[in-house]
């Protein structure tokens, strides 16, 4: 009994996966919608007297985000 309880669970699971992928006709393009204005970000710009910095490792090993940084 349990045996057939568990092929009947992973037959409704194996049927709704496909259907859930389906039912959202624009999911894919949305989603590269998205990923396209992530890789289009407008570059930043920083006030007089500052520069950009991009992200990274400081020398000490400490991460650093990107920010504007005074010019010396």
């Amino acid at each position: 009994m349990k045996l057939r309880a568990l092929y009947l669970t992973g037959a409704f699971i194996a049927a709704a996966i496909p259907l859930s992928v389906s039912a959202t006709p624009g999911a894919a393009d949305h989603q590269a919608a998205i990923a396209g204005r992530q890789a289009t970000s407008a570059t930043p710009t920083c006030p007089p007297g500052y520069y950009w910095e991009p992200d990274g490792y400081a020398p000490h090993g400490k991460f650093r985000p990107a920010h504007c940084a005074p010019r010396r």
